[in-house]
């Protein structure tokens, strides 16, 4: 199957992505560790992964602007996806991926909104 060197997520999402990591980062000033897009990706995709649930279809093409080789260095992004049962026939994984990414950005946005926080609690219990 032919993977893709790039992914990403849509314009849309994107822009949450933009939004939410400028609301979570400390201010420039401060300390602290940043949070990047690669971490609130793959995060993302841990998550939907976790819920196992499959995501639904990308609503529109991505804007591919994250390398593979730089988001999942070591294939494990891969290799869960490829594991999860939920991946469709005849789908390349990476392209699951960002369906998986896309889906848990948008589910953060949406409870960022409501609460003015990710529910850490809500991610990793049981």
């Amino acid at each position: 199957m032919n993977e893709p060197s790039r992914i990403g997520l849509t314009s849309a999402t994107g822009a949450q992505l933009d939004e939410l990591l400028e609301d979570l980062n400390p201010d420039s000033g401060d300390e602290g560790v940043k949070l990047i897009k690669f971490d609130l990706y793959r995060l993302a995709v841990a998550l939907r992964l976790k819920a196992n649930t499959p995501p639904p279809p990308l609503p529109e093409k991505s804007v591919t602007n994250l390398r593979v080789k730089e988001l999942d260095p070591d294939g494990l992004l891969f290799l869960a996806a490829e594991n999860s049962n939920l991946l469709p026939a005849g789908t390349p994984i990476y392209e699951f991926i960002e369906q998986l990414a896309e889906a848990g950005i948008s589910d953060f946005y949406r409870d960022f909104q409501q609460t003015g926080q990710l529910p850490f609690n809500q991610y990793f219990g049981e």
